[in-house]
């Protein structure tokens, strides 16, 4: 993982909140009390810079504070991407990325869904609860997005997680939808995900492998569903995986997904990617998202969404673009 790409959402402490504050507001936090309340109010470490940044408080301090969130430049340059690949290329990129999640999926499967120190192997037992308690922003975040775009969520049956992982978000999609399937590369994150479900008494979901010859098997689902995943994978990658996923909708079914489009300086060829770096580290991927639109379009599906969420996923929003992406195949 880049070290200018953060902790995805999820996961602040209180010891954060008080380090921001040290470096934001330069001050100590008020209190223990207003520190809790913050590391539970955030949903990321971006998100709680983005609160102290358009705090009053700072603004005050610093009269162009505006000035003080950066963002890409309007006028940054394009960036050279490769988004095709053949059906080989394809499944040895996919057989790459495979390799490494199966590895730390085994290692640490808590912290490769959300990489906070507070959930690495030798704190987990004592974090769990915290890791698994960040999936309610991700139903939440599905419950807003439909209810802003006129989405009727009673009328979705069957939901379909890709990168499910540990079962994060998973557990909070199957408590709002009757049935969830939640795919994921890493058989050792299913197997975690397994047993947080059993746990919990939990029985409407079903997890299956993604494999390079079953890159997604599920289909005929109301709701498709991917946030902070599909960017651990290069871009022919994620779009085969749209394609896939965009193809396998019910007929007025909505895929609502996240993928960083741009990054400063990002290149990406593919024979340079499958000759040296394919799947030795956590990796973090663009695909263009005039790219996206098009794989959409092709495939019939309205957009009826599109929100900038950089700051919510990424520190940096001076190098990176992520966007939140929501579209709809027509219906019968």
């Amino acid at each position: 993982m880049p070290a200018d790409f953060p902790s995805p959402p999820g996961g602040v402490t209180p010891e954060d909140v008080a380090e921001a504050y040290r470096w934001i507001l330069g001050r100590p936090v008020e209190s223990e009390e207003v520190a809790r309340a913050h590391a539970a109010a955030a949903r990321s470490p971006a998100e709680l810079r983005r609160r102290l940044l358009n705090s009053a408080e700072f603004r005050a301090k610093q009269p162009d504070a505006a000035a003080a969130v950066p963002f890409v430049p309007l006028l940054a340059p394009p960036i050279e991407v490769e988004t095709e690949a053949s059906p080989e290329e394809l499944a040895a990129a996919v057989a790459a990325v495979g390799r490494y999640w199966s590895i730390i999926g085994e290692e640490a499967p808590h912290w490769s869904v959300l990489t906070h120190e507070a959930f690495r192997p030798d704190r987990i037992a004592e974090t769990e609860a915290r890791s698994y308690a960040t999936g309610e922003a991700d139903l939440k975040l599905v419950q807003a997005v439909l209810a802003r775009v006129g989405a009727d969520a009673g009328a979705i049956r069957r939901v379909c997680e890709y990168g499910c992982g540990t079962g994060r978000a998973t557990w909070q999609l199957a408590r709002g939808f009757p049935e969830v399937v939640g795919l994921d590369i890493s058989a050792a994150h299913l197997e975690v995900a397994r047993a947080w479900l059993a746990r919990l008494g939990i029985g409407n979901v079903a997890l299956r492998l993604v494999t390079p010859s079953a890159l997604h098997p599920a289909e005929g689902y109301d709701l498709w569903f991917s946030r902070i995943v599909l960017q651990h994978n290069p871009p022919p990658v994620m779009l085969a995986i749209l394609r896939a996923a965009f193809r396998g909708l019910a007929p007025g079914g909505i895929a609502l997904f996240q993928v960083p489009t741009y990054a400063v300086g990002y290149r990406f060829r593919l024979a340079e990617y499958l000759a040296h770096k394919a799947g030795r580290r956590m990796e973090m991927h663009v695909v263009p998202q005039r790219a996206v639109l098009q794989l959409a379009a092709e495939e019939g599906l309205e957009l009826l969404e599109l929100r900038e969420d950089t700051r919510f996923v990424v520190s940096r929003a001076e190098r990176w673009v992520s966007n939140l992406f929501c579209l709809r195949r027509a219906a019968a």
